[in-house]
This record gives C-alpha cells, sequence and structure tokens, in this order.
C-alpha cells in the first residue's frame, strides 16, 4: 500500500507541473530551459513525496451558546406519508473477499513494469546490433549506413542514414542537426524518460512528458542547424523526408515530431529575456505540492478550561506494574533456585519416566521424573495428542524447548519441542501459526510490529504497521491524546499495540480507532488514549478485570419511514429523505438524514426531536449513537448545546419553541403560520400547550388554540378551556376562556 500511495502521490504532481508547462511555458522559445524543466520537475515529483515536514498548531474551542426561535421551515404536508406499514432497516454482516487486493495491486504494477523493462532492454538490444558496422567520422560522430527500419536518427554519437536519399548538402545538414542531439546528451534524457515510463507506466502524463521533452530536443537541433543552413532550405528537407518515420523510441529521429509545429517553430519570433521570469511562477506551484504532500499539520486543541489547567501527565511513559520490586518471592532463595533449574533444563534433552498427572492453578500436565529431578510436562502444549501419547510408566526422551515456574508450584514446567519413546518420534512441535494479535488477562488485544507510514489528515493521525505480516492503520483523534506526542513516532519505529476493537478491511487489514496505548518501549505504556485507558487499567498501570460492556455499545435506530433512501455499502452509510427514526426514548424526524453506521452518527438536516410531549427543533441535528447523545446547530453551523439521556427535559426546551402533532402539520405559503392539528402540543419554556388545534406565527410568536390544556413544568394543570389565544413574546403570556364565555 505504501508504493502505490508514494506512486500516486507521484503522478499527483507530474500533473500540476505539466498542466503548468503547457499553461506559461510552451511556446517560450528558451529550448535549454524547457528541456531542464521537463527533467527537473520529473525529478521534484520523485522528491516531493519523500519529503516530511511538521508544522505545530495550537487552537482553542469555545463553547458558543445561542438562543433559537421557532423556523420559519417545518418538514410537514398535508398529505401523510405513504406507507402501508413501518420499515425498519437491518444491515447484514459485511462478506470480505479474501483476496488482498492491495497486494494483488502491487504485484500487478510490479508485472506491468517489469514486461516494459524488458521491452527497453530488447530494443537497446535492436540498437546494439547495428554498432559494429559503423564508420567514424572527424567530428566524433559513428555513422552506420542502412537502407530500412530506423534511418536519418542518432543514438548517442552513432548516426543511422539511408545515404540513397539524401544528396550531398543534405547529409551535411543531417548530420549537423544529429551533432546538436549528441553534443547536448539528448540520448541521455531519452533513457531517463524510459525507465520513468517503465515506473510510472499507468500514468498518461509520463507520456505527454517524453513527447513534450522530445519536442524540445528538435527545437533546440533545429534552431541551432538553421542558423547555419538558412530556415527556407531546412524547412523543405524537413517537409522532404516526412515520410518513413521511425518508430525505434530510443532514437532522435530527423522528422520524427510533429513536422508542422516544428517548422512553425522556426519562423517564430524569439521570446523576449523578461519572459524568463516565467519561470518563477512555477515556484507557488512547488510550495503548495509540498504542502499537500511533504508537510503534517499537527493541531494541539484546548477547551478553556483546559488552558488553564497544566499538561495530564498519565498520558506519557507510564511504566507497567514490575511484581518483581513489589513481591519478596522474586528475591528468595526458591525463586533463585527455579532460576538455576530452568537455565539448566532450556534447549537441552532430558530423559526420564512419567510417573503420574499434574494439575494446579498455573499448570496441567505430567509429572516427569529424571534421575535428578522432577519436572512437569506442560499438557497445553501437547495439546490433544497428551492422552494418547502419555501414560504412566513411559520411558521418554524430550527436547526442551523452554521452561517456566511460578511461585505457587513446587516443580518447574518444561514445555516440550520433540518427544521421543525410544527412537519413535512421538511427538513434535507443530509451526507455530501467525496471529495478528494476542490477548492480556483484561480482554485487551496487543502486538509488536513495526510503522510503515505516519501521515495527518483531518486532524487525525494515521499509523500504518506491520505486525506479524498484518498491516493495522490505527487511527488517532485529538479527542484521544494530545497528537504532539505522537511526534516522535516515525516510520521504521517498533512499537507495541493495544486495542480492543478492530475492523477486517482487506485479508490481513485492519483498522482500529479503538485503540488503548501505543508504545517504543515494552516496559511503559507510551501514548495513551485517554477515553480508554482508565477503562482497562488503573491509575498504576496495572489490568482492571474486564467487563463486557466496558466499551458501550452504540445505541441502534428503528427507521420507521422515509420517501427514499440510497445506500453506500463500501463507507456504510444511508441516505434518506424524510426520514422518521425511534432512538431508544427519542422520535427523530428530518427533510434529510444521513446514517453513518461505521461512525454510529445520524446527521440530520432541518430536523425536529422529541421526547414525551417536549420536542427540540433545529435547522441541524446530530445524534452521536455510541454515546447517546445530540447536538443541535443553527445555520451558521455553529453548535447551539448538546443533550442527552443525564439532561432534564425542562433544560432542554427552555426558552426554546418547539411544536408536534399527530394528524398533520401545515405551514402557509409564506412559511410563517404553522398549523397543527390532533394532539398538538406547543411548548415553550417550562410550559406545554395541549390542544385539538393550534395555529400560530413562528415571525409574532403569537396564536390561538381550540380544547386546549395549559400544563407546567411538573405536567400539573395550570388551566383548561375551549379556546385559548398566547403571545410567546417575552415570558409568554396565555389567555383560556370557555366556549361560553
Amino acid at each position: 500500500m505504501e508504493i502505490l500511495t508514494y506512486l500516486l502521490k507521484v503522478s499527483a504532481c507530474t500533473v500540476l507541473f505539466f498542466c503548468f508547462y503547457l499553461l506559461v511555458l510552451k511556446n517560450l522559445t528558451f529550448f535549454k530551459i524547457n528541456r531542464f524543466y521537463l527533467l527537473g520537475t520529473l525529478l521534484l515529483s520523485f522528491t516531493i513525496p519523500v519529503l516530511q515536514f511538521e508544522i505545530n498548531r495550537k487552537s482553542s474551542l469555545t463553547d458558543t451558546e445561542i438562543p433559537v426561535t421557532a423556523p420559519e421551515w417545518v418538514r410537514a404536508s398535508a398529505e401523510p406519508l405513504r406507507f402501508t406499514q413501518p420499515v425498519m432497516i437491518t444491515y447484514p454482516e459485511e462478506q470480505l473477499s479474501g483476496i488482498d487486493w492491495i497486494s494483488a495491486g502491487i504485484y500487478i504494477y510490479a508485472a506491468v513494469a517489469c514486461i516494459l523493462l524488458m521491452v527497453c532492454v530488447w530494443r537497446l538490444y535492436g540498437l546494439f546490433k547495428y554498432i559494429n558496422s559503423a564508420l567514424k567520422n572527424n567530428d566524433g560522430l559513428k555513422i552506420v549506413v542502412k537502407t530500412d527500419g530506423f534511418t536519418n536518427c542518432s543514438f548517442f554519437n552513432y548516426i543511422f542514414i539511408d545515404q540513397s536519399k539524401l544528396s550531398g548538402p543534405e547529409l551535411q545538414v543531417l548530420l549537423t542537426h544529429e551533432r546538436v542531439h549528441v553534443r547536448q546528451l539528448h540520448s541521455l534524457d531519452k533513457l531517463m524518460m524510459m525507465l520513468l515510463k517503465t515506473v510510472l507506466w499507468f500514468n498518461p502524463i509520463i507520456y505527454l512528458y517524453n513527447q513534450a521533452l522530445e519536442q524540445v530536443h528538435e527545437y533546440e537541433a533545429d534552431a541551432i542547424t538553421s542558423s547555419s543552413f538558412g530556415q527556407q532550405s531546412y524547412a523543405a528537407l524537413l517537409l522532404r523526408l516526412t515520410i518513413g518515420k521511425s518508430e525505434m523510441t530510443l532514437v532522435h529521429n530527423f522528422v520524427k515530431s510533429p513536422v508542422k509545429d516544428r517548422i512553425k517553430m522556426l519562423f517564430n519570433s524569439k521570446s523576449k529575456k523578461m519572459k524568463k521570469l516565467s519561470y518563477l511562477l512555477v515556484l507557488p506551484v512547488v510550495a503548495g505540492l509540498v504542502w499537500m504532500f511533504a508537510v503534517e499539520l499537527v493541531y494541539a486543541q484546548k477547551s478553556p478550561a483546559e488552558t488553564t489547567k497544566s499538561e495530564p501527565v498519565f498520558e506519557r511513559d507510564l511504566p507497567l506494574p514490575n511484581r518483581r520490586q513489589s513481591d519478596p518471592h522474586f528475591s528468595s532463595a526458591d525463586h533463585a533456585d527455579k532460576v538455576q533449574k530452568m537455565t539448566q533444563v532450556s534447549g537441552k534433552t532430558i530423559t526420564g519416566t512419567v510417573t503420574g498427572l499434574y494439575k494446579t492453578k498455573s499448570f496441567t500436565g505430567y509429572l516427569f521424573k529424571t534421575d535428578q529431578e522432577t519436572y512437569v510436562l506442560d499438557g497445553f502444549h501437547l495439546g490433544k495428542h497428551s492422552p494418547i501419547i502419555l501414560k504412566k510408566g513411559d520411558q521418554l526422551r524430550v527436547i526442551v524447548d523452554a521452561s517456566a515456574s511460578t511461585k505457587d508450584d513446587s516443580h518447574v514446567a518444561v514445555f516440550p519441542k520433540q518427544i521421543f519413546m525410544g527412537d519413535k518420534l512421538v511427538f513434535s512441535r507443530p509451526k507455530s501459526e501467525q496471529h495478528p494479535f494476542l490477548f492480556e488477562a483484561n480482554k485487551v488485544r496487543f502486538n509488536d510490529g513495526k510503522i510503515t507510514d505516519v501521515h495527518q489528515s483531518d486532524n487525525k493521525r494515521f499509523l500504518h504497521i506491520d505486525a506479524n505480516g498484518f498491516n493495522f492503520k490505527v487511527a488517532v483523534d485529538q479527542t484521544q491524546t494530545d497528537l504532539n506526542y505522537l511526534k516522535d513516532y516515525r516510520k521504521g519505529d517498533q512499537v507495541r499495540l493495544r486495542f480492543v476493537h478492530e475492523e477486517k478491511t482487506g485479508g490481513k487489514s485492519y483498522l482500529v480507532n479503538d485503540w488503548i496505548s501505543i508504545s517504543k518501549n515494552i516496559r511503559t505504556f507510551g501514548v495513551q488514549n485517554k477515553k480508554l485507558f482508565s477503562r482497562f487499567y488503573n491509575s498504576d498501570g496495572s489490568q482492571k478485570v474486564a467487563k463486557a460492556d466496558a466499551i458501550k455499545r452504540a445505541v441502534i435506530p428503528q427507521i420507521i419511514s422515509y420517501t427514499k433512501i440510497k445506500g453506500d455499502v463500501k463507507n456504510e452509510t444511508t441516505e434518506m429523505e424524510n426520514p422518521v427514526f425511534h432512538i431508544g426514548a427519542y422520535k427523530l424526524s428530518a427533510v434529510n438524514a444521513i446514517f453513518n453506521k461505521k461512525e454510529s452518527l445520524i446527521t440530520a438536516m432541518k430536523a425536529s426531536i422529541s421526547k414525551g410531549g417536549t420536542m427540540v427543533i433545529a435547522d441541524k441535528i446530530v445524534y452521536d449513537l455510541s454515546r447517546n447523545i445530540y447536538k443541535t446547530y443553527t445555520t451558521d453551523k455553529k453548535s447551539i448545546a448538546e443533550y442527552g439521556a443525564n439532561v432534564k427535559p425542562e433544560d432542554i426546551l427552555m426558552k426554546r419553541i418547539g411544536y408536534s402533532a399527530e394528524d398533520s402539520i401545515r405551514v402557509s405559503k409564506d412559511k410563517k403560520t404553522i398549523m397543527l392539528y390532533g394532539n398538538a402540543v406547543l411548548a415553550y419554556g417550562d410550559v406545554n400547550l395541549i390542544a385539538d388545534e393550534i395555529i400560530f406565527n413562528s415571525e409574532m410568536k403569537k396564536g390561538s388554540a381550540k380544547n386546549v390544556v395549559v400544563k407546567g413544568q411538573k405536567n400539573e394543570v395550570i388551566m383548561d378551556g375551549s379556546h385559548a389565544k398566547f403571545d410567546l413574546n417575552g415570558k409568554g403570556k396565555y389567555e383560556v376562556w370557555q366556549e361560553d364565555k
């Protein structure tokens, strides 16, 4: 993946550099400078993506509370949604292919590049087989006389000519032209382009680069040659020799480049010297590409409350608990004796007799008595074979792979590599299977690997780690840790990764968002995720008992209805028009919504959310299903507030207007008058108006109601009547009366 990403960045650079050449430099007569521009920008294209610069920026976040009145829009229609029954969508688990497409892409790229390289070698061979017949010229040129194939062309100082089609003066013109190619080392450029086309064979711009460079070569040779022989006669010779072009890509053919363009350039007036300043315009292009591909921005955001506090220290190099320092057993004579026994037996061959079964809290296996000592043959490593191959009284020869001991066991356990009964091999440890990760006692996953790539995108830092042949893409954002803590983590570093969830993205590829810690030293935790670390480890680094609900699962929404739906399986997103969701106790309605299953987010535009008899209306509502909270936004994209399960309903609606109705909600053409029918509710502050019909002007905040009941903060009835008028300006005024009044 890393090589493919690099080549795509190189290709992007070539596109911008070549576009600049076409727009600004192509028609200038500074042919030598144009030649070095084309060559130089190609080299820059390969260099810029390799560069790495880091810019640290700090910014502060401010919380803004904006009072909101009822918006002028409402998602309403006189016609109800046409559904015969509710619709509920379930998402099947993604069926992942066993093919690693990234690896396959690399193999395909390499195969095509090798084939193209072999083709170039074959063409070189086709040139060299004619070289032995070359005749030397006084100017250092070597003439090869040919009548077919590639003729009237050159490769380094070898000139291939067809004398039968050239008069004496014309031959002199051709030799002068090819001598320019030889002295300017144009063939060296062609060899370089041959290699670059092999590397970037998939990039169409590299072929345009090759054509442009060849054209510049010819312009340069034409300009020098025509100055000696005259433009008119030289142009006539070009026209006469136009037919019979060579298809050999490694030679400079006298008439291979488009003759029309060459003749036109011959008679063009020379560019003024001031035009050379045009080449300086490429500097902003270079700066922009360096900014795009070589500069990493690191944002250290802090809230106002955090700016007055000292930096948290627990996020840096917390050491793992060292039981050897705190447990007196490790300084005892018993421990020293066991260490000596383990040293004597590890990697050695021992013989003895099986004396019986052995089972403790630490080891399960068989007692194995030798002449000097009794060991435990660890049954876990023997697996399903142990009851078959081992019986009491068996005489065995054991090749020991490793050994271990605990303070609670009197015997040292040995882990066999091979077991022989006489000369017969009865057990051989199978080749260990490569696993993407192992588990700690608290169910945290961990592995050790090497960083293969580090890059920044959308205020996130991504670390690509290769562990045991498996690829892990770790996404780190600023809510998890200060990204400055990762500034010393670079490509090639060996790290230990701890995490709790992973998403399989390929045969051997995983995406990790819920990481716990990343460390260069396995004896420390290094950089820690402040959101998750304390759920699995104590402040001293010791493990906590894993709980099933250590990370709260996202709330699963029910999609009740919609008028139009469109899904993106790859990105796990669903776009809906006029959707209605049930999210726990909440009901969310919107004009448009996007449900991102991967991020556990619902982004609803022109939406309302209600719970019980209260409702919140906003231009945008973002519901975080993983945290079971939502935020409301105004049209200027500023957050109003954040609400969740722990927020009281009366706090949600304080100083905001909310409304709902069971039968219908209608809006006038000017979108100012809103009409609610059937169990209509209008909420303002800590008061709810419940009526059969409510009509109010959202601009003047005035209206009327029929068969109304006014309830207070604690749902107590304040007043009721047949009719009501209300004015929500200021603190809100209500006038309620009976029909006979």
